[in-house]
């Protein structure tokens, strides 16, 4: 035989034995039989969220909705925009006023107001927010007319102002319960739509309708510590003749532009004052009195500032302790801390953007539990409070009621 036919011989043998070893290597003789019907996949989302609504149990909310020009404010929107309608139930509506009269009462313009309070401008994803380690801040449909807040365009370091638009910060619970703005919701579960989402509420939300300062100064709670503030701020104008802006406590009001700042303020109240042994304004006048500033003419700077600056420091977060730069402090980072959020990790939040010239300055407290309410202290000692009333809104953010004066640990009072 030749070496050719041998060779062909061989070849033919090693191809059926490939082939013998493909065929008991098919997948399909390691497949179980299917079982059962095939599932059908359909898209449960078959309107848009407003027709979605007025199919949805929400008649009150709804009702409102065809008074108002929502329809309108809606359909001039980009339509790639997505839309969180946050809905109160009927009960919700009924208890806040809302009823059949009393949104026939209402004006177009007045509902407008409301809803567009209860709209976001995104779809709000509940597993991504049961990842987040704190409330996030998501943007509505309803702008301030003269107030105004600092931003920075897409893509771009420089801040400019912009209206004012409010907020809600929205977080959920283990269970993926949705917290709005530090409370709970309800147990319903959002009903999705082409675009977006309806989220039922169990409550009408409580939009801000005041600054920190004007709420502080229309609560007799808390004469005291408005009361040394704006002693504060005369003296130093008086001192500084107007050449230097006081900077402690400048963000619980908007400023003379009527840009508002962002951040959660503890409020102390008189009892507070008294439970550190400080029984009026005339015994804080006094503590400043130790040290007053005053303007250094070598280098025309003001030296020196308010004892009562460094007694109340942390209940504006503990800014006044910022750390400075070559150009001065870093940027301020917003710290709008709702009750859902006061919690140990805080700790770690960076307050101010660290560029290499300025050091980071984390969120000199600390925050805990004790008989079912949220405490807090400087995380470098000194006295704890408590919170006894959390989440009131405002312009710049939640105010915190706390029963103590959080002292500094350094700071002697007598």
């Amino acid at each position: 035989m030749s070496t050719t036919k041998t060779t062909y011989r061989t070849c033919r043998w090693l191809a059926a034995g490939l082939l013998l070893l493909a065929a008991a290597c098919r997948k399909e003789e390691f497949q179980q039989p299917p079982h059962g019907s095939p599932v059908p996949v359909a898209d449960t989302a078959h309107h848009n969220v407003r027709g979605l609504l007025a199919l949805s149990s929400h008649k009150l909310f709804e009702a409102a909705w065809k008074r108002s020009h929502m329809d309108q404010v809606l359909s001039a929107q980009a339509a790639s925009v997505r839309f969180t309608i946050l809905a109160p139930d009927d009960a919700a509506m009924a208890a806040a006023g809302f009823n059949a009269a009393g949104i026939a009462a209402a004006t177009p313009e007045q509902l407008d107001t409301l809803l567009q309070f209860h709209v976001i401008t995104e779809q709000l994803d509940t597993l991504a927010l049961r990842l987040q380690l704190r409330s996030l801040h998501k943007k509505t449909l309803l702008t301030h007319p003269v107030l105004m807040e600092h931003l920075n365009p897409v893509g771009s370091a420089v801040t400019n102002p912009y209206p004012y638009t409010y907020k809600h910060y929205v977080g959920t619970d283990a269970a993926g319960i949705l917290i709005v703005d530090g409370k709970h919701t309800g147990h319903s579960r959002p009903m999705f739509a082409k675009n977006g989402v309806i989220w039922p509420l169990n409550r009408v939300l409580e939009m801000p309708r005041m600054s920190v300062m004007e709420y502080l100064e229309s609560d007799p709670r808390f004469s005291m510590f408005v009361a040394i503030t704006h002693w504060c701020d005369n003296v130093w104008s008086e001192i500084s003749m107007d050449y230097f802006q006081r900077k402690i406590f400048k963000n619980l009001k908007p400023d003379l532009t009527n840009v508002v700042v962002q951040d959660a303020f503890f409020a102390p109240t008189n009892d507070a004052f008294k439970a550190a042994g400080i029984e009026s304004v005339d015994d804080l006048i006094a503590l400043n009195m130790r040290s007053m500033p005053y303007i250094d003419w070598d280098w025309f700077e003001v030296r020196n500032g308010f004892v009562t600056d460094s007694l109340l420091s942390y209940h504006a977060l503990g800014r006044i302790y910022e750390p400075l730069g070559t150009w001065g402090a870093g940027a301020p980072v917003p710290a709008v801390f709702y009750s859902n959020d006061l919690n140990p990790g805080l700790s770690s939040f960076t307050l101010n953007v660290s560029d290499g010239s300025v050091k980071p300055f984390y969120l000199p407290l600390v925050f805990g539990t004790a008989g079912g309410r949220v405490t807090v202290a400087p995380l470098a000692g000194g006295q704890t409070a408590t919170v006894t009333e959390a989440d009131i809104n405002t312009f710049q953010g939640p105010v915190h009621v706390v029963d103590r004066i959080m002292v500094p640990a350094n700071l002697r009072l007598k």
